[in-house]
Protein backbone atom coordinates (compact mmCIF):
# COMPACT_ATOMS: atom_id res chain seq x y z
CA UNK A 1 0.00 0.00 0.00
CA UNK A 2 1.67 3.05 -0.96
CA UNK A 3 1.81 6.01 1.13
CA UNK A 4 -0.80 7.91 -0.60
CA UNK A 5 -3.02 5.11 -0.43
CA UNK A 6 -2.20 5.00 3.39
CA UNK A 7 -3.23 8.67 3.77
CA UNK A 8 -6.32 8.77 1.97
CA UNK A 9 -7.35 5.39 3.90
CA UNK A 10 -6.60 7.48 7.22
CA UNK A 11 -8.39 10.47 6.39
CA UNK A 12 -11.83 8.86 5.63
CA UNK A 13 -11.61 6.87 8.77
CA UNK A 14 -10.55 9.94 10.79
CA UNK A 15 -13.21 11.61 8.98
CA UNK A 16 -16.25 8.38 9.70
CA UNK A 17 -15.48 8.27 13.20
CA UNK A 18 -15.31 12.16 14.22
CA UNK A 19 -18.40 13.27 16.38
CA UNK A 20 -20.12 15.34 13.35
CA UNK A 21 -20.01 12.47 11.19
CA UNK A 22 -24.22 11.72 10.22
CA UNK A 23 -25.48 8.01 10.79
CA UNK A 24 -26.01 5.79 7.74
CA UNK A 25 -29.08 7.48 6.57
CA UNK A 26 -28.10 10.84 6.99
CA UNK A 27 -29.25 11.29 10.79
CA UNK A 28 -27.23 12.80 12.90
CA UNK A 29 -25.71 10.59 15.83
CA UNK A 30 -26.30 12.56 19.17
CA UNK A 31 -25.01 9.71 21.49
CA UNK A 32 -21.43 9.81 19.64
CA UNK A 33 -21.23 13.68 20.62
CA UNK A 34 -21.89 13.31 24.14
CA UNK A 35 -19.98 10.19 24.58
CA UNK A 36 -16.98 12.69 23.37
CA UNK A 37 -18.13 15.44 25.49
CA UNK A 38 -18.41 13.27 28.56
CA UNK A 39 -15.18 11.72 28.06
CA UNK A 40 -13.48 15.01 27.35
CA UNK A 41 -15.13 16.53 30.54
CA UNK A 42 -13.31 13.35 32.35
CA UNK A 43 -10.01 14.14 31.08
CA UNK A 44 -10.31 17.52 31.19
CA UNK A 45 -10.71 16.64 35.15
CA UNK A 46 -8.27 14.79 35.13
CA UNK A 47 -5.74 17.82 33.66
CA UNK A 48 -7.43 20.09 36.76
CA UNK A 49 -6.16 17.31 38.98
CA UNK A 50 -2.76 17.43 37.61
CA UNK A 51 -2.47 20.86 37.53
CA UNK A 52 -3.54 20.67 41.23
CA UNK A 53 -0.75 18.36 41.98
CA UNK A 54 1.77 21.01 41.21
CA UNK A 55 0.56 23.08 44.28
CA UNK A 56 1.20 19.90 46.73
CA UNK A 57 4.57 19.65 48.41
CA UNK A 58 6.06 16.33 47.08
CA UNK A 59 8.42 16.30 50.50
CA UNK A 60 7.18 13.84 53.75
CA UNK A 61 4.73 12.10 53.77
CA UNK A 62 2.49 9.78 56.30
CA UNK A 63 3.24 5.78 55.85
CA UNK A 64 5.94 6.84 53.40
CA UNK A 65 4.38 7.97 50.90
CA UNK A 66 4.24 11.36 49.30
CA UNK A 67 1.03 13.39 49.69
CA UNK A 68 1.18 13.21 46.25
CA UNK A 69 0.51 9.35 45.38
CA UNK A 70 -3.28 9.53 45.61
CA UNK A 71 -4.11 12.91 43.88
CA UNK A 72 -1.71 11.03 41.35
CA UNK A 73 -3.85 7.98 41.37
CA UNK A 74 -6.86 10.06 41.13
CA UNK A 75 -5.99 12.10 38.32
CA UNK A 76 -4.36 9.10 36.38
CA UNK A 77 -7.92 6.89 36.94
CA UNK A 78 -9.67 10.04 35.68
CA UNK A 79 -7.68 10.07 32.26
CA UNK A 80 -7.58 6.57 32.14
CA UNK A 81 -11.52 6.48 32.38
CA UNK A 82 -12.21 9.10 29.93
CA UNK A 83 -10.08 7.43 27.23
CA UNK A 84 -12.28 4.60 27.90
CA UNK A 85 -15.89 6.31 27.59
CA UNK A 86 -14.03 8.03 24.31
CA UNK A 87 -12.86 4.85 23.00
CA UNK A 88 -16.39 2.57 24.04
CA UNK A 89 -18.34 5.80 22.10
CA UNK A 90 -16.07 5.28 18.90
CA UNK A 91 -16.61 1.24 19.43
CA UNK A 92 -20.23 1.34 19.83
CA UNK A 93 -20.84 3.36 17.13
CA UNK A 94 -19.67 0.23 14.63
CA UNK A 95 -21.29 -2.41 16.90
CA UNK A 96 -24.56 -0.80 17.53
CA UNK A 97 -26.55 -1.56 14.23
CA UNK A 98 -28.51 1.46 12.43
CA UNK A 99 -32.13 -0.12 14.05
CA UNK A 100 -30.64 -0.67 17.35
CA UNK A 101 -29.35 3.03 18.35
CA UNK A 102 -31.24 4.30 20.75
CA UNK A 103 -32.65 7.85 19.88
CA UNK A 104 -32.94 11.13 21.50
CA UNK A 105 -36.29 11.20 24.27
CA UNK A 106 -36.02 6.96 24.57
CA UNK A 107 -34.70 7.21 28.12
CA UNK A 108 -36.58 4.07 30.43
CA UNK A 109 -39.15 5.26 32.66
CA UNK A 110 -38.40 5.29 36.13
CA UNK A 111 -39.12 3.09 38.33
CA UNK A 112 -42.39 3.28 40.90
CA UNK A 113 -39.69 2.84 43.99
CA UNK A 114 -37.09 5.23 42.54
CA UNK A 115 -37.49 8.10 45.32
CA UNK A 116 -37.86 4.96 48.13
CA UNK A 117 -34.37 3.08 46.69
CA UNK A 118 -32.56 6.94 46.58
CA UNK A 119 -33.49 7.37 50.19
CA UNK A 120 -32.40 4.32 50.88
CA UNK A 121 -28.93 5.53 49.75
CA UNK A 122 -29.17 8.72 51.42
CA UNK A 123 -29.92 7.23 54.73
CA UNK A 124 -27.43 4.66 54.71
CA UNK A 125 -24.67 7.34 53.90
CA UNK A 126 -25.66 9.60 56.78
CA UNK A 127 -26.09 6.67 58.80
CA UNK A 128 -22.19 5.85 58.15
CA UNK A 129 -21.34 9.53 58.33
CA UNK A 130 -22.66 9.73 62.20
CA UNK A 131 -21.85 5.91 63.20
CA UNK A 132 -18.43 5.81 62.21
CA UNK A 133 -17.05 7.36 65.17
CA UNK A 134 -19.04 5.81 67.38
CA UNK A 135 -19.21 2.14 66.42
CA UNK A 136 -15.93 1.95 64.31
CA UNK A 137 -15.46 1.31 60.62
CA UNK A 138 -16.41 -2.16 60.55
CA UNK A 139 -20.17 -1.77 61.55
CA UNK A 140 -21.05 1.76 60.02
CA UNK A 141 -19.46 0.09 56.53
CA UNK A 142 -21.32 -3.04 56.89
CA UNK A 143 -24.94 -0.50 57.80
CA UNK A 144 -23.41 1.51 54.84
CA UNK A 145 -23.57 -1.46 52.33
CA UNK A 146 -26.59 -3.14 53.35
CA UNK A 147 -28.48 0.22 53.29
CA UNK A 148 -26.66 0.49 49.50
CA UNK A 149 -27.83 -3.21 48.82
CA UNK A 150 -31.27 -2.57 49.42
CA UNK A 151 -31.22 0.75 48.09
CA UNK A 152 -30.81 -1.25 44.22
CA UNK A 153 -33.48 -3.47 44.92
CA UNK A 154 -32.46 -6.33 47.36
CA UNK A 155 -34.38 -8.05 49.48
CA UNK A 156 -31.82 -10.20 51.24
CA UNK A 157 -30.10 -8.10 54.14
CA UNK A 158 -28.78 -10.83 56.02
CA UNK A 159 -26.65 -11.73 52.95
CA UNK A 160 -25.82 -8.18 52.60
CA UNK A 161 -24.43 -8.26 55.52
CA UNK A 162 -22.00 -11.05 55.37
CA UNK A 163 -20.77 -9.95 52.00
CA UNK A 164 -20.40 -6.78 53.56
CA UNK A 165 -18.65 -8.08 56.57
CA UNK A 166 -16.55 -9.74 54.21
CA UNK A 167 -15.12 -6.60 52.31
CA UNK A 168 -15.10 -4.46 54.84
CA UNK A 169 -12.92 -6.60 57.39
CA UNK A 170 -9.96 -6.85 54.94
CA UNK A 171 -10.06 -3.06 54.10
CA UNK A 172 -9.86 -2.25 57.74
CA UNK A 173 -7.00 -4.43 57.91
CA UNK A 174 -5.41 -3.29 54.87
CA UNK A 175 -5.38 0.14 56.11
CA UNK A 176 -4.55 -0.22 59.55
CA UNK A 177 -1.85 -3.40 59.52
CA UNK A 178 -0.54 -2.43 56.06
CA UNK A 179 -0.63 0.61 54.91
CA UNK A 180 -0.49 1.96 58.68
CA UNK A 181 -3.47 4.69 58.83
CA UNK A 182 -5.99 3.90 61.53
CA UNK A 183 -9.37 3.44 61.50
CA UNK A 184 -11.72 3.10 64.23
CA UNK A 185 -12.73 -0.75 64.84
CA UNK A 186 -15.26 -0.58 67.56
CA UNK A 187 -14.83 3.24 69.81
CA UNK A 188 -17.15 2.24 72.17
CA UNK A 189 -15.02 -0.45 73.55
CA UNK A 190 -12.41 1.89 73.79
CA UNK A 191 -14.20 4.47 76.59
Amino acid sequence: MSIRNRSAWAASFAISVWPSDPGIDGRPETGLKSGFAIGAAVIGLSIAFGVGLLAIDGAGGYSGLSPRFMPTMVALGLAICGAAIMIQTVRSRFVTGDDEAPTLGDAPPLSPTAGTDLLWLIAGLLLHMALIGRVGFIAASTLLMVFVARGYGSRRPLRDAIVALAVTVPIWALFSKVIGISLPLLPLLKS
